[in-house]
């Protein structure tokens, strides 16, 4: 069968859903780009760090899989052999955090994507476009990199607590590698998740209902998909069974073939869906890719988050700004963030209604906010800087800025800060000194180790710009800002550190454009 046939199939089925995909991502998945282990083998692996003995891990399986974390953690604590690894987790041993499912994290973050780019390529330009969200029971990072403008929300607790938008996300049902203990490992994980499946099969069911499914990474008999599969079927009952039937798309690796595919519950009915054989990967990215969609999962998210806030509110709030309508949408640039503007504009500032500071601290971090430089610049900070005699986030909307800079009182923080040690008061620059009076190179990583996590910043701030690293420290104030708002007002010294990121990330770029201008 030609690859052309295929495409021409999945496109087809696709449109007639008349939505882009989701995306049901198992561990076939990084296993075909990054050479992982399924969850047998990242076990098994695992249990070698404890015994030679090729059996070892099936008597954990026989007797009870708990154990091996058990026995883990006894390792750890009495060999000198995983010394190295008790110094790195001294605060997690402390807490006592599953040894397991911080060494599987571990082994997970040491796969790099090794083959088969061209395909991830594909996949990640129709993910831009084409791709509504993802939903998978993988741990690693590799999903995240194929859709970095995506929100992740990690484990149960999060996709049936929070609020979702069904657009532009990736569900990590079994928890993230970057979470460990958020993990579905061991036999306690699998049975609690088992207590709560239905909960879950409920939250998802919308989706399942609503839009075309393409599964990748499982096969048929996986019982992470079968127990799924088994909730929806019950949620939905017999007579609402067959409007799946050309919805769900089963994609696994063989010879080009296209079939239909039944799956039959006892009591409850059957699931049927189109099963697309190949081991070209790519025709079904690029199928995806051709498919038909109005505007991009981001745009879509950012409406429905903007339309969600102004409800909550009762009145617009900091993202809701008039930059952009309707009818700019589609000229948008790809990966350019925008501003869409919901209800009535505020007259007195002429685009819409005035943010407070901490929008733009936390969107510093999360990107997310759709901050208008324009409007940063010529409205927000000249505004905000009268009231914030510490300064504010500035570089990322100077640096996308192309208008001529007025406000003196920006004219004056850029003057004012052109190095790192700027940030700091007398107090502060006096505490780095002594920080660094011992000669001890420290990093981020290190930093949040010596000083505790809810801590840390409070120290970064004093590391010299070569310890910075700033991914390490992005992952940080991501994870320690969190979802929660009241974290950042008040607190100086973090938002010190944000300041600092700002100007780290963004001042060179500030430079170049303002140089270039």
């Amino acid at each position: 069968m030609a690859k052309d046939v295929i495409k021409e199939t999945v496109t087809r089925l696709i449109n007639r859903a008349g939505r882009s995909p989701y995306l049901f991502v198992g561990s076939g998945f990084s296993r075909r780009y990054m050479g992982t282990d399924d969850w047998e083998g990242l076990l098994r692996h695992l249990c070698s760090r404890l015994s030679d003995d090729p059996f070892r891990f099936d008597a954990y399986l026989a007797r009870c899989g708990g154990m091996l974390d058990r026995d883990l953690r006894l390792a750890v604590l009495e060999e000198g052999r995983f010394e190295p690894f008790r110094e790195a987790h001294a605060e997690d041993i402390r807490a006592r955090r599953s040894i397991l499912k911080i060494m599987a994290a571990e082994r997970l973050g040491s796969f790099k994507v090794s083959s088969l780019v061209s395909e991830l390529d594909a996949l990640r330009e129709a993910g831009r476009w084409r791709v509504s969200g993802v939903i998978t029971t993988n741990y690693d990072g590799l999903l995240e990199s194929v859709f970095p403008e995506f929100k992740v929300f990690v484990g149960q607790d999060d996709l049936i607590f929070q609020r979702t938008f069904e657009v532009g996300e990736i569900y990590k049902i079994h928890g993230s590698a970057d979470k460990p203990e958020s993990m579905v490992l061991d036999e306690s994980d699998y049975k609690k998740l088992a207590e709560t499946q239905d909960y879950l099969a409920a939250k998802l069911l919308t989706i399942f209902m609503e839009y075309p499914m393409v599964f990748i990474g499982y096969s048929l008999s996986d019982p992470d998909i079968q127990s799924i599969l088994q909730s929806i079927a019950h949620c939905l009952g017999p007579s609402h069974l067959s409007l799946l039937r050309d919805r769900f798309v089963f994609v696994t690796r063989g010879e080009d073939r296209i079939s239909t595919r039944t799956i039959s519950y006892p009591g409850v009915g059957e699931i049927s869906m189109t099963q697309v054989e190949t081991n070209d990967f790519g025709a079904v990215y690029e199928a995806i890719g051709q498919s038909k969609c109005s505007f991009s999962p981001r745009v879509i998210r950012d409406l429905r988050k903007s339309i969600y806030e102004m409800v909550d509110c009762g009145e617009p709030s900091g993202s809701l700004v008039v930059e952009a309508s309707f009818s700019d949408l589609e000229r948008i640039p790809e990966g350019q963030s925008f501003l869409l503007g919901v209800g009535v504009a505020n007259a007195a500032v002429g685009h819409g209604h005035m943010i407070k500071a901490e929008l733009l601290y936390r969107d510093i971090v999360f990107d997310d906010e759709h901050v208008a430089p324009k409007l940063a610049v010529e409205e927000y900070l000249p505004n905000l800087l009268g009231t914030n005699s510490g300064g504010l986030p500035m570089y990322k909307y100077l640096s996308a800025y192309s208008g001529e800079i007025l406000d003196r009182r920006i004219m004056k923080e850029i003057d004012e800060k052109r190095k790192l040690d700027d940030f700091l008061n007398s107090s502060l620059c006096r505490a780095k000194l002594n920080y660094h009076s011992g000669g001890t190179v420290r990093s981020v990583r290190s930093v949040v180790e010596e000083e505790g996590f809810g801590e840390a910043y409070k120290k970064l701030v004093l590391l010299d710009e070569g310890e910075l690293n700033l991914d390490d420290l992005l992952a940080y104030l991501r994870r320690l800002v969190g979802d929660d708002r009241k974290v950042i007002n008040g607190n100086t010294e973090l938002k010190r550190l944000i300041r600092i990121y700002d100007f780290l990330k963004y001042k060179k770029a500030f430079d170049k454009s303002a140089n270039s201008g």
